[in-house]
């Protein structure tokens, strides 16, 4: 089980450095075609991008969450045995992980510490 656990919390920084480096990425290309000439500019490209990647990952979960009532009236033979709150936190947990939320604020976490280490850079 720890092995387990421990691979899963490995694939999920492992995923979100990949998504750092993309974003990254687009940030110095957008800076070289645009040409950025201050380390300041770059820092607020990547708080930007961080804040930005922090929402998207809370809105997923938010917005799943608020579709629930479309699905309160659903007569399904698969949620005969549910009451209408199991359903609900069935259908959020099925269409968005908490995984999502993770994902996102590790990327933004890592967006923004890049942004104060481009902003000490001078």
């Amino acid at each position: 089980m720890k092995r387990l656990v421990i691979t899963m919390i490995i694939k999920m920084f492992a995923e979100s450095i990949l998504i750092t480096t993309i974003i990254g990425a687009v940030i110095g290309i957008l800076g070289y075609v645009n040409k950025w000439d201050s380390s300041i500019t770059y820092s607020n490209a990547f708080f930007l991008a961080g804040c930005l990647i922090i929402i998207a990952g809370a809105s997923s979960r938010l917005s799943a969450g608020r579709d629930w009532e479309n699905f309160q009236l659903l007569n399904a033979e698969s949620f005969r045995n549910m009451s209408s709150g199991e359903r609900a936190e069935y259908i959020i947990n099925a269409s968005s992980s908490l995984r999502l939320v993770i994902l996102g604020s590790l990327s933004g976490i890592l967006l923004m510490l890049i942004s104060a280490i481009a902003a000490k850079i001078s």
